[in-house]
């Protein structure tokens, strides 16, 4: 079982994070041989104090590393960043600039060493150090916020800020701990097989929490179990080996009893399991769950402890998401009333069923705009339907990387909404599957319609709705929905 050694209050708070730069000053001869690169213009002994990939964000004495995208190259702003006070750059080839310059054939994967290196060092200074990992199909950063609320109010820990989940969000996190820090709480996504894995070979997690297993990204894995495998990633098989006392698995997995990929995933976890979430048979279960303009209220137990939650957001998949942080803090031996506490305390990211006030024509519109996938949309839209109001309204858009699934899952969609809703909006000639969906559920024809673009609909879509509507905006991030009360 894990065990705090050294519990502390939280030195920093979640939001403060995001501008920290605190790493362990590091000497550019130590950062060389952790990439792998070849160290010019420099002595060896000259220390970096941050690594940033941004010319904009550069803070005296940062190490910056040029990334090469599809439209930018880093190389180009090397210069910028060394005038703004980069005290050496990291780079895949020479540049005519008199600072310390790191030579590597492939900059992001040295980003990635870098990280991985940092990890391990921190862990030999402090061996209380857990690394606490999340990834799922949904709620993926709700989960990651939830469960670094509860951390921090009991460990100085850090935390990811917003989505910082990639190969370049993951190794940037990492690079703003310290010594001090007794945990990181980190979210994990992927695009393809292989993706989770080598973030786990970054920052192999003591605790890892899988949300769900859904249909986000099934364009590009092809169906829920090759989605499943890869989420998997999160559990083990790292590839690590143990010659330096790493682990190749996590010791404790926080898995989604509820979830049709239950088994599979309990079967690869190699540690122990907790299981979360309405499911009698649960480790962490949820009883008398209500939903309400307030939040979402609700009890949990795990046959010892029982604590009563006030969630102040909105949707029985919080109340879920919630539970895999109690689930954390069952592992991590932290006080469920201290948890509790923390999660009243809540504030969810941005466009995530935020409440606004449109005026006019004077209603509620809960903004869920940030991201969409059929099954976060399916379970927004049961949100909107246990809410109190005289009419509920849906401004649905499409759902990206779907690939031949694209027209099924906005099909289902629309059955759905057909269920839950008085009205339907749709938004955008890629989105009218969905109305398909809700004609052929049997939704009246004039509670339905459609406008082929989202500027047509900027024009419009308010002259749909009637004094105390409640109405909710999903879509994917690229459609932009939220531009709609922009």
């Amino acid at each position: 079982m894990l065990k705090i050694v050294c519990p502390k209050l939280a030195q920093v708070g979640y939001n403060e994070m995001r501008v920290m730069k605190e790493m362990v000053p590091l000497p550019l001869r130590l950062v060389a041989e952790w990439v792998k690169g070849r160290l010019v213009n420099a002595g060896g002994d000259e220390k970096v104090t941050g690594v940033s990939t941004d010319s904009r964000q550069i803070c005296q004495g940062d190490l910056f590393v040029a990334l090469k995208g599809e439209r930018f190259d880093g190389h180009e702003f090397a210069a910028d960043a060394v005038e703004k006070g980069a005290r050496a750059v990291l780079v895949n080839r020479q540049l005519p600039l008199s600072t310390p310059q790191i030579i590597v054939a492939d900059t992001l994967r040295a980003l990635g060493d870098l990280a991985a290196n940092y990890v391990r060092f921190l862990r030999s200074k402090n061996e209380s150090l857990k690394v606490i990992a999340v990834t799922g199909s949904s709620g993926k950063t709700t989960t990651k916020t939830m469960i670094a609320n509860i951390v921090q109010s009991v460990l100085p820990a850090i935390a990811s800020p917003e989505s910082f989940n990639n190969e370049i969000g993951v190794p940037l996190t990492v690079l703003k701990a310290t010594t001090e820090h007794s945990a990181l709480v980190l979210e994990y996504a992927m695009r393809k097989k292989g993706d989770i894995r080598y973030l786990c070979r970054i920052a192999p997690p003591n605790i890892s929490v899988i949300t769900n297993i859904g249909t986000a990204h099934i364009g590009l894995l092809g169906s829920r179990q090759a989605i499943a495998e890869a989420k998997a990633e999160i559990l083990g098989g790292w590839g690590l080996g143990t010659g330096d006392g790493q682990r190749d698995y996590a010791e404790i997995s926080i898995l989604p009893a509820d979830d049709d990929f239950f088994a599979f995933l309990w079967e690869r976890a190699r540690g122990r399991v907790i299981s979360f979430g309405f499911s009698p048979t649960a480790d962490v279960r949820a009883t008398n769950c209500q939903v309400c303009w307030e939040g979402t209220f609700f009890s949990a137990t795990d046959g010892k402890q029982t604590v009563s939650v006030r969630l102040p957001v909105l949707g029985e998949h919080n109340a879920r998401n919630a539970l895999a942080a109690l689930a954390v803090a069952k592992a991590l031996n932290i006080d469920w009333g201290t948890a509790a506490e923390s999660l009243e305390k809540f504030q969810p990211p941005k466009m995530r069923l935020q409440r606004q006030w449109l005026d006019p024509p004077g209603c509620w519109v809960i903004n869920d705009a940030y991201n969409a996938n059929p099954d976060s949309v399916k379970a927004a839209l049961r949100t909107l339907k246990a809410l109190p109001a005289k009419r509920k309204v849906a401004v649905l858009g499409e759902m990206l990387e779907l690939g031949e699934f694209h027209w099924q899952g906005h099909y289902e969609v629309g059955q759905v909404a057909a269920e839950t809703v008085d009205l339907l909006v749709v938004v955008g000639e890629n989105a009218f599957a969905i109305a398909k969906g809700a004609e052929d559920c049997g939704m009246p024809s004039e509670r339905i319609v459609k406008f082929e673009t989202l500027e047509t609909a900027r024009e419009n879509w308010r002259n749909l709705l009637l004094p105390e509507d409640l109405v909710l905006l999903k879509a994917s991030r690229a459609v932009g929905l939220e531009r709609l009360i922009g």
